[in-house]
């Protein structure tokens, strides 16, 4: 039943892609697809199993068809995205078993295709992480094409758009989004998706603003409707009045004026007011990532995450695979250094043909360095890649969630025989090669003092450590409200580590989440002397500007009067009144949205 409209009405959503559009809006004609089961003649097996390759192939050849032209628009690191979408048409996993069930049941291959499909959303319902949502969420989207050209439906596209408009819908696919012209799609909304939806990845690589999750919005919105959207604070305006109008028009201006800011200083030292120089570096996950890093400012890369060549859809990388791509990262990096983070799967992050039964809490599960040294020979063969890399530029090794000094001297042992074995072949290395962990394990933030003769760096991983402290689930939506970077015990936990690092002088980087908000950020740099901070590209020009603007000195005031307060509440309202000044237009904070969000000062 249609939800009536309320007029001048803000709808809140998750923003995936920042940024404000103005315009009218065009609500998507999607529909879900009704697929009826009939029984095939045994005669007539074949032909359905032909029938449903070349609805396969049909589909797959559009796809790369869709990503050979998308390219001229999108970001060279972007193939990540849509190349392992079309990877999953070859998946056995998928479309051996439908191929399976046509000829065991002789059943149509729509219904095959669909009941394949829920098995593997019912194997995996249990876990609730949003990494295995949205990627179940991606394979259900390329089911659905395959099931359109098997029952001859066509669906509306953002082909049949002529005039700029917002797009309303209840899903997009990234191949949606890959195609979006950016002179016609001022921006969109949809009813699902989370923050790691590659859609809005996509997006913001096309600097299209962009909300997901909110909640039935195709009911209430009417192709024509007026709408405001801000994908800065996550508000969603239909029919604004004239003073909404003049608001917004103000806030896109100064967010256009500050990104052209933000381009201008790209290329200058992410230095303090005070002096204290801080080294901005990015986050990739394959050596394309790097000239897009670079082109933000990136200082280096403080993480490669090496899951992508685990998820290629070809199960495990062979050495020499791992070599080539790691060589590309050393080289193309080159002055700056590359932090390689060996794989950390498990959990939330499956290699490709994983087809173990899930874990029932995957967080505190066998993954990374768990799941590398219980997996022994996967583990020497990337060692060994990375070491032989390290011959072509400066390369970091560093070891995910190490929870014991047993675990950090057991890697310690295994890259030892792996430097032997390359000494005897005459394979050159880095001799010198700097070997670091990660901290997101409390215990290991307890313990740091006892790690420091075998780590020459350490990098806090703020995601997991704040999930591990507090005992909160990010991903569970029951409980993901309860997610508190600012807890005080978080505060506490971090200033502990980075004091212990400076003590034993072990540089301390950041490479969570925290690093990429500024006010966060500003309470990071008040803790102590940080290396640098990594974060995803995209986010390094608007914290340097914001670093460029600040003082140590004052962090440090701001950071003891901080961590004096006891609530959440407290810490919140003190930053808002002593802080937020220091946020230019333009440039928000998560700190800032959800206090308001919240109540505070209302």
């Amino acid at each position: 039943m249609p939800i009536r409209k309320k007029i001048g009405k803000a709808y809140k959503g998750i923003p995936v892609s920042p940024g404000f559009a103005i315009g009218r809006a065009h609500v998507l004609n999607r529909f879900h697809l009704c697929v009826l089961k009939h029984v095939v003649g045994r005669d007539s097996v074949k032909g359905e199993l032909e029938r449903f390759e070349r609805a396969v192939e049909g589909t797959r050849n559009k796809m790369l068809k869709t990503a050979r032209e998308s390219v001229k628009n999108l970001a060279e690191n972007m193939s990540y995205i849509l190349n392992p979408q079309i990877q999953l048409l070859q998946d056995p996993m998928i479309i051996g078993a439908t191929k399976k069930m046509i000829e065991q049941e002789m059943v149509n291959a729509e219904w095959a295709l669909q009941q394949t499909y829920n098995k593997l959303s019912a194997k995996f319902k249990n876990i609730k992480n949003s990494y295995f949502r949205e990627r179940l969420h991606d394979l259900g989207m390329v089911i659905n094409q395959v099931t359109q050209v098997l029952t001859g439906t066509e669906q509306e596209t953002l082909e049949s758009v002529e005039e700029p408009v917002i797009v309303i819908s209840h899903d997009l696919s990234p191949f949606d989004t890959a195609q979006m012209a950016t002179s016609k799609i001022l921006g969109f909304v949809t009813e699902v998706g989370g923050k790691t939806s590659h859609t809005g990845i996509i997006a913001t690589s096309l600097h299209i603003p962009a909300l997901v999750g909110v909640k039935r919005i195709t009911d209430i919105v009417k192709s024509g409707d007026t709408l405001i959207v801000d994908a800065v604070h996550g508000d969603l305006l239909i029919y604004p009045s004239e003073e909404n109008f003049q608001m917004f028009n103000k806030k896109q201006q100064d967010y256009l004026s500050f990104d052209r800011k933000l381009e201008s200083e790209v290329g200058l030292a992410t230095e303090t007011k005070d002096g204290i120089r801080v080294d901005l570096k990015g986050n990739i996950e394959t050596s394309r990532d790097i000239k897009l890093a670079v082109e933000h400012g990136a200082e280096g890369i403080g993480l490669y995450r090496t899951e992508f060549l685990y998820r290629s859809g070809r199960g495990f990388p062979s050495e020499g695979e791992q070599f080539d791509e790691f060589k590309k990262v050393a080289e193309s990096v080159a002055p700056h250094d590359a932090v390689l983070r060996t794989l950390d799967i498990g959990g939330d992050k499956m290699p490709a043909g994983y087809d173990d039964e899930p874990e029932p809490n995957p967080a505190l599960g066998l993954r990374a360095i768990r799941y590398c040294l219980d997996n022994r020979q996967m583990f020497r063969s990337q060692l060994r890649a990375m070491l032989r890399a390290s011959h072509y530029g400066k390369i970091k090794i560093m070891y995910p969630m190490i929870g014991s000094v047993e675990e950090i001297r057991k890697t310690k042992s295994i890259l030892e025989k792996q430097k032997k074995e390359l000494r005897r072949e005459g394979i050159p290395f880095d001799e010198n090669i700097k070997v670091g962990m990660m901290v997101e394990i409390p215990s290991t933030a307890l313990l740091l003092d006892q790690f420091a003769p075998y780590v020459d760096f350490v990098s806090i991983g703020t995601n997991d450590l704040i999930q591990y402290l507090l005992a909160i689930d990010r991903a569970n939506e029951k409980v993901a409200h309860l997610y508190e970077p600012l807890h005080p015990a978080v505060l506490r936990m971090l200033y502990m580590i980075i004091d212990s690092a400076n003590r034993h002088n072990i540089p301390v980087s950041v490479c969570g989440k925290m690093s990429a908000d500024p006010i966060y950020a500003y309470l990071l740099l008040g803790m102590g002397t940080i290396a640098d901070l990594s974060m995803e590209p995209y986010s390094i020009p608007k914290i340097k500007s914001f670093i460029r603007n600040i003082s140590v000195k004052e962090a440090r005031e701001d950071l003891r009067k901080v961590l004096e307060f006891g609530r959440v509440r407290d810490i919140r309202k003190y930053l808002l009144e002593k802080v937020s000044h220091l946020l230019e237009d333009g440039l928000t904070s998560e700190v800032l949205a959800e206090s308001y969000g919240k109540g505070i000062f209302r």
